[in-house]
């Protein structure tokens, strides 16, 4: 008889589908990954086959094993955000064009003036630039040809190909770019300033709404037709529901191929300096103050490579080393551009201070200590209008002891674990789950400073000052 009690989690990453199937009572029962491709042949190019997503979702699913894809009952999303698909009826075009890809950020900047910046940061809580899906689709709408149907984020295409429904949530729908967070709708002067029709897009409802499982996608992936699956919501919410639920005065702090730092808020509290996005959550009523690093994990890949070792060889160099990396400081703007505390597109990667006195050890100690460094700018930027209690550390960071405690000594502030490596689709179980609930299987550890925090209150305000804000420059 087939167990009714295991939810499925899909979490559409910037690199592999993770899938997690979680029992009622909150067990991580199985989980599993699969890969795909980036086309970075172009200056700035960074896209990927809609098509392989599924092909790695079924490689994920069937991964499992069928004893678990036979039990599970319910079928949780979530994904990488902004990504835009563009539908043609319904297929898609070949290549999505990933939130990685810069290729926008110029034109988006010079159509866009302060006034229109203001004025769509207040209308959509987000600071836009070219790395939302309506920039995206008008900055490269000649590529397209005039038979695009419908444009999707990601995750929203991975709903329409499980269910055939064109459908999004408010958090999904914020990386649009036009997403009215007062209204809860489209905004339709947003849309007459980006020249995209509203026809184009899908219709938006709550994260916890649900369209059945069609019998074609149930018979590829070898799961029940009919299953109920949740429209979801955009992977850093899924992240931050998973590591906190909706609980205030936490940040959560996801490293992968970016990193995210989230806290929840119970009401609109917008940043007049437009330094972090405001994001609808889970449920109504709740917000998501959200700080993007843009390419933390993706430069990791990069200078292990660089430096010739494998995957976590930075980490243990980087503890050879000692606080401050001998006078070396690495600023990790390596995506062409930023979006944490620095929200500007222009911003480059800079090793400041290197001698032949150096070692690869110092290169690696300063590359994590600048990332620490952006998330406790970050952090900071959200302490000054809200209590923040607390910090939980997710994704590879997690693996690496000596890591975790810079992270803590650079913030001076505890830091618990979260212990598995896909929050993500942890929180698109938990959304897909009969009842709320927390899963109750995950272990967690606590770092607190050492002395070596007092050290670091020098060096970040040396890094701070050699890298500035844009309202500390104009101090």
């Amino acid at each position: 008889m087939k167990n009714d009690n295991v939810i499925l989690g899909i979490d559409l990453g910037t690199s592999a589908i993770k899938c997690v199937a979680m029992s009622a009572a909150g067990q991580v029962v199985a989980t599993a990954e699969a890969s795909f491709p980036v086309t970075r042949e172009l200056p700035g190019q960074a896209e990927q086959n809609p098509l392989d997503w599924l092909a790695a979702m079924e490689t994920a699913i069937r991964q499992l094993g069928g004893g678990v894809a036979a039990s599970v009952s319910a079928i949780g999303l979530t994904g990488q955000l902004p990504t835009l698909v563009c539908m043609e009826g319904d297929r898609p075009l070949a290549s999505a064009i990933t939130w990685m890809d810069s290729r926008a950020d110029a034109w988006t900047s010079s159509f866009l003036d302060e006034a229109k910046r203001r004025m769509m940061y207040e209308r959509t809580g987000m600071p836009i630039d070219g790395r939302y899906l309506a920039p995206m689709f008008r900055h490269h709408l000649d590529c397209f040809g005039g038979s695009v149907g419908s444009i999707l984020s990601a995750k929203d295409f991975l709903h329409f190909a499980l269910t055939g429904e064109l459908t999004t949530d408010p958090s999904t729908a914020a990386g649009y770019g036009l997403y009215d967070l007062d209204a809860k709708t489209w905004s339709q002067e947003l849309c007459a300033i980006w020249g995209v029709s509203e026809a184009l897009l899908p219709v938006i409802g709550p994260a916890r709404s649900t369209s059945p499982l069609t019998a074609d996608m149930a018979a590829r992936l070898g799961l029940h037709s009919g299953l109920p699956v949740t429209v979801g919501c955009a992977d850093s919410v899924a992240s931050v529901h998973a590591m906190t639920g909706l609980e205030e005065g936490t940040v959560c702090v996801t490293t992968g191929s970016s990193t995210i730092i989230m806290d929840n808020l119970r009401k609109s509290l917008r940043d007049p300096l437009r330094r972090y996005l405001l994001t609808p959550h889970v449920v109504d009523g709740v917000f998501g103050r959200e700080m993007d690093l843009l390419s933390t994990g993706t430069s990791y890949r990069w200078l292990n490579d660089l430096l010739g070792w494998d995957n976590g060889r930075i980490d243990t160099a980087a503890a050879a080393s000692q606080a401050g990396a001998n006078g070396l400081m690495f600023a990790p703007y390596l995506a062409g551009g930023e979006q944490g505390a620095l929200w500007n597109p222009n911003l480059r990667g800079v090793l400041h201070g290197l001698t032949v006195q150096h070692g690869a050890h110092d290169i690696a100690r300063a590359y994590l200590e600048g990332v620490h460094f952006e998330i406790r700018r970050c952090i900071d930027i959200l302490a000054e209008t809200s209590r923040i209690e607390s910090v939980v550390l997710a994704g590879h960071a997690v693996s690496h002891p000596s890591t975790r405690q810079m992270l803590a000594d650079i913030l001076g502030r505890p830091v618990t674990t979260y212990d598995h490596s896909s929050p993500a689709a942890i929180g698109a179980a938990l959304l897909a789950a009969p009842q709320e609930g927390r899963p109750a299987s995950l272990s967690a550890s606590v770092v607190t400073p050492s002395a070596a925090s007092t050290d670091y209150e020098k060096i970040y305000r040396r890094y701070s000052a050699l890298f500035p804000t844009i309202a500390e420059a104009s101090d």
